[in-house]
């Protein structure tokens, strides 16, 4: 990880960049309180919902408790291509397979890059809480 120098190096972080990290310090030691909380909410949500099926309730199905609608969700899983799997039934089909990997590489799209910041101790610093 290539080190650029200190915020202060930089002008138009010094002003800002300090307090935006305290609270983005402040919010990370915040979600992590509640973290093992979120963990239990979503196994309890896989108990309830293994219930729902024991019971037979399908897709969108309900139930009233306590005053709360528990509902049995359902997705459909994502669908994506398997290009192995593509190149070979192309290659079955009578298509070269260089020619098939060819048209598979021109099909191919590349989604916007992810950019965020992230914001770690430095390695012997001291951490205020």
């Amino acid at each position: 990880m290539p080190a650029t120098g200190t915020f202060a190096e930089h002008p138009v972080l010094r002003e800002a960049l300090p307090p935006l990290v305290r609270k983005q310090r402040r919010l990370a030691l915040t979600i992590a309180a509640v973290a093992g909380a979120v963990v239990d909410e979503k196994a309890t949500r896989a108990q309830i919902d293994a219930l729902l099926l024991a019971a037979g309730l399908r897709k969108s199905e309900l139930v009233t408790c306590l005053g709360y609608d528990v509902k049995h969700n359902e997705r459909d899983g994502q669908t994506s291509i398997n290009a192995e799997k593509l190149v070979a039934q192309l290659v079955d089909a009578g298509l070269p397979e260089r020619t098939a990997r060819e048209i598979l590489k021109a099909s191919e799209e590349t989604g916007e890059v992810a950019k965020f910041a992230t914001v770690t101790p430095s390695k012997g610093a001291k951490v205020r809480v």
